[in-house]
């Protein structure tokens, strides 16, 4: 699993330990180590802890570098500020 790669590598990089990310980020030892190995797909509430400790955006657990990936150009997607603005009331899922 690619994102659990990454959070051991950055974990490394930082020198911390499953135990010190574990306790920091209020997890389960275990549960990082399933998340690292690739047992568990970790909920996007643990990932949030977990980038939080290791002190990275959270996309850095899914993408290399510094920029947000672009955004795909879909047909009728709906923004926050559609949302916001009453615009994405009339969206409908073909």
């Amino acid at each position: 699993m690619i994102v659990g790669d990454r959070i051991r590598a950055i974990r490394e990089r930082k020198q911390l330990s499953q135990v010190e990310l574990a306790v920091r980020a209020g997890l389960v030892r275990s549960h990082i180590s399933n998340i690292e190995n690739g047992y568990v797909v970790p909920s996007i509430e643990a990932l949030e802890k977990i980038a939080r400790v290791l002190e990275v955006p959270l996309h850095q657990l899914f993408y290399d570098g510094d920029e947000l990936p672009p955004l795909p150009n879909l047909p009728n997607r709906v923004t926050a500020a559609d949302i916001v603005t009453g615009m994405g009331r009339n969206f409908r899922h073909d």
